[in-house]
């Protein structure tokens, strides 16, 4: 653990942006890439800030299923708050000196896609976008911060397993990346807690077959009440109720 943790500034975050469209540093994205230079000019720190660099190590060092890494990264920063967790720098210093080879090695296609085929360059910069820079405002569909928001968001300290909604939110890549995680209503917790233990529950009948299909129907349903009601303000209970209520619509979707 340590008492400040260090994050590039937004200059260099630019520039790291900047280098990257210019086709500059496509090479230091692949597995066998250079580190990024930086100096501390290009440096802040957030004070009393705890992080185990363990967790951390073993993220670049082994090979792990999402789920894993998620509870992994979830669990290196134990005081990171929603604000933080929406400002790209923090992420951006994380994907590019902190977890480098994780990254590298979870997303190895820049140059050769995974038929062989190489890309040309601008399919390599549009590669390295999608999965290590987040928007300099905030983002939680880039892969890091998705995988901190997935366990943030259903970690639930009641249950004897805290991370059973996470390994359902984790069951199918849809559910997570397409489905709850396109929704702005799934970063309310509430709203998230009571769908993933809906699905829970009902993982026997409702949702033994026709998964896909039928959670994004309960999805778009959820999000449609959002026309009529500020649901940012409703508690887990309110969800639970109106998931109940249209649980037979959801189990006749083929």
């Amino acid at each position: 653990m340590e008492s400040k943790q260090a994050i590039f500034t937004e200059d260099f975050c630019n520039a790291l942006r900047l280098n990257l469209k210019a086709g500059e540093s496509i090479a230091n994205y692949t597995e066998t890439g250079e580190g990024f230079s930086f100096s501390e000019r290009d440096l802040c720190y957030l004070n009393d800030f705890r992080v185990d660099k363990c967790k951390l190590a073993k993220m670049n060092e082994e090979k792990m299923s999402s789920l894993d890494a998620a509870i992994l990264l979830y669990e290196a920063f134990p005081n990171l708050n929603p604000l933080m967790a929406s400002y790209a720098p923090f992420w951006l210093y994380i994907a590019h000196v902190e977890l480098i080879n994780y990254m590298r090695k979870r997303w190895p296609n820049v140059v050769f896609n995974r038929d062989g085929v190489q890309n040309d360059t601008t399919s390599q910069i549009s590669y390295i976008m999608d999965y290590w820079f987040p928007s300099m405002g905030s983002s939680s569909k880039t892969w890091l911060p998705n995988l901190w928001w997935a366990v943030y968001l259903t970690v639930d300290t009641r249950r004897e397993d805290k991370y059973a909604l996470t390994k359902i939110l984790f069951k199918q890549e849809d559910l997570r990346t397409r489905t709850l995680g396109t929704y702005t209503l799934f970063r309310h917790k509430p709203a998230t807690v009571a769908t993933l233990s809906f699905i829970e529950s009902h993982m026997d009948s409702t949702f033994n077959h026709s998964f896909q299909n039928r959670c994004r129907y309960m999805t778009k349903y959820l999000n449609y009440l959002g026309g009529c009601r500020l649901l940012s303000y409703m508690d887990e209970d309110f969800f639970t109720e109106m998931l109940n209520k249209k649980n037979d619509d959801i189990a006749k979707v083929v």
